[in-house]
């Protein structure tokens, strides 16, 4: 027998007042919607209690709060209250526990084995008691952190309250407990609006991410409402009634393993289970279909026609079956686990299927009497084969995924063709994978979630992926850093960050920190500041993506500037140059001045590693692998932390469309340093890339071609070339695969070796200013890609600096 819930009740923002409708806020309509849910919430017989999550009133009158309590007093169950920013307009915060008959506005108290933390989300903030110390923590917060855009009716918690929110944590796992917490003010971006959150909600966040008991937090104050699943925790904005048309609340059940909501009104019923699991899908097809998911999974009907597909985890999912003398027939957007899912299939006596199997995950290229028999998109969708009438960026993908066993249907004669792949890189400890990797980049051509992604990328050979920006278009609710830990495994690491910072000063990708969701003021902080503070301090690598990337034009004053390209190397490399190991510097592959400029920063004394990123954007039809930037990264083990280490010690290859080359001497490979004493020593230059594909190889020193290597791939796809030398002078030593006849394109770069002794001197290493001027910021954002290359600007940002 299931054992009985935690049962409660969440009303959000009333705000009553006798004013006039604003917007989408009916004040006078408050007091009697608030009146009939309560009621109706009284007819609910299994309640604990209810919560009122603040904003009784909007602040009009002193008369709004004590008419509002009287409804509150009708409820047949206690009520718990949660003070909103509204609440302090007419009241002290002293008047208002009385009215509230609280001795605190943090407390707490327990229901079964669930511990309820309450918190008061204006703590410190401008309705903090005038005079206190929390005011003044307040504007000492603002004045420290003019950079971030902090809402005046939003706030955070003083140190008191955080050490009393940790010590009711961890009391409450000690016990045993679940913990669930209120506060008026949201936490998690996506279960609110822009900016409607607390004011330290990265903190919080990490705070709460200790803890893995803790299951809910429960908020008001953003008045659409708004659900988000986070790291195992469930944020839920309920909907204002001064927004809501009807009686409107969230009745709440907390179960063991689960959170079950029931929408009231305007509200929406919704599970969170708290343990992953897998998922079944099972239904009918023609017998002697084959039916796949777009996960890639497959399965072939029984004799009566039943099938069923286990998917690696809840979610939205798309079907598609094929069979001899049958047309192709989709099931889009269907939510698993289901059961009894039917698919129909039409005759078409001119299809025959075709089935294959390869050693395991592929990208295949597929054709049917020359057309692309392309993979599909949650909607069914041919993935590159969409019709796109609107001006829209838009990639004509023809890849076909697949796990290993893989099926289609064609009409005519089929051909296909396995992409090459060198599984020996994994075994020499170089792990492929990208940082600037967009799911959803907002155009929403096709549909697309973490589960799909994590298929393709797999398909197209890497191991490591962290994906930024939004993670879905398919309107489903997800844990997606849960999800992305899932969907990983000691062969493949998926994680989620966001580019932060991204401006007109450059965008920023990251390596091993959460996704960063601040919102900033550009012109009052530099990227520099942003990285070092929330990034590197954090443990996680920044690395500017697309430094000299020259797109997106914008006029300010008259004048002309870009807003892809990266205005800071220099400010970086000045102030803290470990805090930027690598550059994205190949994001094309005919990326101009980008070997020049890597060579220039090389010879002034900086250990730079080179990246390529994909940008690649599920949505629009690009897909990391397919063509490509992409980095190798040497590591230990396929990890965080290696990769990290990796990526800190300049141990990175640059790959387009699959191509790269390794340089070792005497088996020290890229980000090594070794000593120039005279040594005659072994160069191994190891080229991957597809068979027949002619190549050129260029070996560097201090940016000068030493030699030039020409061949052209043979069937293994693989090619060695050697050369020995003897080194006694400060030097560095890369490789570059360039495109036969095309050397402006660029295949692959190997990050240099070093030539390094006692007379080796570090670039000198600039303080950075606790302010940056004015002038400096505004002469920044005016620079050119040409100006950006050149020592003399290095220079100039040199003596900015000494100032």
């Amino acid at each position: 027998m299931e054992e009985t819930p935690v049962a409660f009740a969440l009303i959000g923002d009333p705000q009553y007042a006798d004013r006039e409708s604003c917007g989408e806020r009916n004040y006078r309509s408050g007091h009697r919607l608030h009146r009939e849910t309560v009621r109706r919430l009284n007819g609910i017989r299994d309640l604990d209690f209810v919560v009122s999550l603040g904003d009784l009133g909007d602040g009009f009158s002193r008369e709004e709060i004590p008419l509002m309590l009287e409804n509150l007093r009708l409820s047949t169950v206690p009520v718990r209250h949660v003070v909103g920013n509204h609440d302090y307009v007419q009241y002290s915060e002293s008047e208002l526990l009385n009215l509230f008959g609280l001795n605190s506005m943090s407390y707490d108290f327990s229901v079964g084995k669930v511990r309820f933390i309450v918190l008061n989300g204006l703590d410190v903030s401008r309705f903090s008691p005038p005079g206190s110390v929390r005011r003044r923590l307040a504007a000492k917060f603002r004045a420290a952190h003019p950079w971030l855009d902090l809402r005046e009716w939003d706030g955070m918690l003083s140190p008191d309250s955080k050490a009393y929110l940790k010590e009711k944590l961890e009391a409450s796992r000690d016990a045993g407990e679940l913990a669930v917490i209120f506060c008026h003010v949201p936490l998690w971006l996506d279960a609110s609006g822009e900016n409607a959150r607390m004011w330290d909600h990265q903190e919080l966040l990490e705070l709460l991410d200790g803890f893995d008991h803790v299951r809910g937090w429960f908020s008001g104050h953003y008045h659409p409402g708004g659900i988000a699943l986070r790291n195992g925790v469930l944020h839920k904005t309920v909907r204002a009634i001064c927004n809501a048309a009807t009686p409107t609340a969230t009745v709440v059940r907390i179960y063991p393993d689960r959170i079950e909501l029931e929408g009231i009104g305007e509200e929406r019923n919704f599970i969170f289970r708290f343990q992953a699991s897998s998922a079944c899908i099972r239904g009918f097809a023609p017998p002697g279909s084959i039916v796949m998911a777009d996960t890639g999974e497959l399965a072939e009907t029984a004799p009566d026609g039943t099938f069923a597909l286990t998917v690696v985890a809840p979610g939205i999912y798309s079907l598609k079956a094929v069979a001899e003398g049958k047309r192709d027939t989709f099931v889009p957007n269907l939510r698993a686990p289901a059961d009894g899912v039917v698919i129909a299939m039409e005759e078409a006596p001119d299809r025959h299927l075709v089935r294959g199997e390869c050693s395991g995950p592929a990208t295949l290229k597929i054709t049917d009497s020359g057309t692309p028999v392309r993979w599909f998109d949650l909607a069914g969708t041919p993935f590159g084969g969409a019709e796109v009438s609107r001006p829209v960026w838009h990639e004509k993908s023809t890849s076909f995924w697949t796990r290993g066993s893989y099926a289609f249907s064609a009409a005519g004669r089929p051909e296909v063709r396995e992409e090459p792949y060198w599984p020996e890189l994994r075994e020499r400890g170089w792990f492929k994978g990208d940082f600037h990797a967009h799911l959803i980049h907002g155009e929403n051509i096709y549909q697309g979630n973490l589960p799909l992604f994590a298929f393709a990328a797999r398909a197209e050979h890497y191991d490591w992926l962290w994906c930024s920006s939004r993670f879905a278009n398919d309107g489903d609710v997800t844990d997606y850093k849960r999800l992305a830990e899932r969907l990983s495994d000691d062969r493949f690491l998926l994680r989620l960050n966001a580019e932060f910072p991204k401006n007109w000063r450059g965008h920023v990708g990251n390596v091993g920190v959460e996704p960063i969701t601040l919102l900033t003021d550009t012109e009052g902080v530099t990227n520099f500041e942003l990285a070092r503070r929330y990034i590197t301090s954090h443990g996680g690598v920044a690395i500017p993506v697309h430094p000299l990337y020259n797109d997106v034009i914008r006029e300010e004053d008259g004048r002309r500037y870009s807003w892809m390209t990266g205005k800071e190397v220099f400010l970086w490399l000045l102030c803290a140059p470990e805090m930027m190991p690598c550059l994205d510097l190949f994001y094309n592959a005919d990326t101009p001045g980008a070997s020049e400029f890597w060579y220039m920063l090389l010879n002034l004394g900086y250990r730079i590693g080179c990246c390529a990123t994909s940008d690649s954007a599920f949505d629009v039809g690009r897909t990391p692998g397919d063509g490509r930037g992409a980095t190798f990264v040497r590591m230990e083990a396929l990890t965080e932390a290696a990769l990290r280490k990796g990526l800190r010690e300049r141990r990175t290859v640059t790959t387009w469309d699959g191509a790269v080359v390794l340089l070792e001497i005497d088996g020290r490979t890229s980000g090594d340093i070794l000593v120039p004493d005279g040594t005659r020593r072994r160069v191994l230059l190891t080229v991957y890339d597809r068979p027949g594909k002619a190549i050129d190889l260029k070996l560097i020193r201090n940016g000068l071609c030493v030699t030039t290597f020409s061949g052209t791939l043979p069937a293994t796809g693989t090619l060695v070339f050697e050369q020995e030398i003897i080194e006694r002078e400060l030097c560095w030593y890369l490789a570059e695969l360039r495109e036969a006849g095309v050397p402006e394109r660029i295949r692959s770069a190997a990050s240099p070796i070093y030539f390094r002794d006692g007379r080796f001197r570090e670039p000198e290493v600039l303080a950075a200013p606790a302010r940056f001027s004015r002038e400096f910021l505004d002469w920044m954002k005016f620079l050119t890609i040409d100006e950006l290359t050149r020592v003399a600007t290095l220079e100039r940002f040199r003596k900015f600096l000494s100032r």
